[in-house]
């Protein structure tokens, strides 16, 4: 699968395909530069910034390669992360065209809570954003269950199994 990474109406830049991709396919591995302590800070002269970094349930914060590191966010994502062994893949959630800004629903795949300004142009933006699948509301975190990371499942389990219970007694 070949990408590029150009300017984006989204934000700076991102990561475009250059042929078109079918849901479910494997788009690329995720690779990463390495952990971001404070004995090894991001250095922003090299072009490291925060909005390049991944973040895990157990505080880890990594910086993440080219080009993956300019996926951005949408409100209406066309991709999702799925980790096997500590590593992450990117796979398309639904087709996309060729020459489409490939994007990820970041609440699906940190732990942060970091909250930001949304300016992802989707007619669903939810316009104030926190990181974090349970800071979403039910019905979207209903939407994006099935896209999952086994990593997100598995540290909020007890919450997603209260959530689908609940779900289950309202039907």
């Amino acid at each position: 699968m070949s990408l590029e990474v150009r300017n984006s109406a989204i934000h700076g830049k991102g990561v475009f395909t250059t042929e078109p991709v079918s849901k479910n396919s494997l788009i690329s591995r995720v690779k990463i530069v390495r952990e971001i302590t404070d004995d090894c800070p991001l250095n922003p002269e090299k072009g490291e910034l925060l909005h390049h970094c991944h973040w895990y349930a157990d505080g880890t914060v990594v910086l993440t390669d080219k080009p993956y590191c300019y996926t951005n966010h949408s409100c209406d994502p066309n991709t999702f992360l799925y980790t096997i062994d500590g590593v992450s893949y990117v796979i398309a959630m639904r087709d996309i065209e060729k020459d489409e800004e490939l994007t990820l629903e970041y609440s699906q795949c940190n732990f942060g809570g970091q909250v930001w300004e949304c300016k992802c142009g989707s007619p669903d933006c939810r316009r104030l954003h926190r990181c974090g699948f349970r800071y979403m509301d039910e019905e979207r975190q209903m939407l994006l269950l099935p896209y999952l990371d086994p990593i997100i499942v598995k540290v909020h389990h007890g919450y997603i199994s209260e959530m689908l219970g609940k779900q289950v007694r309202d039907v």
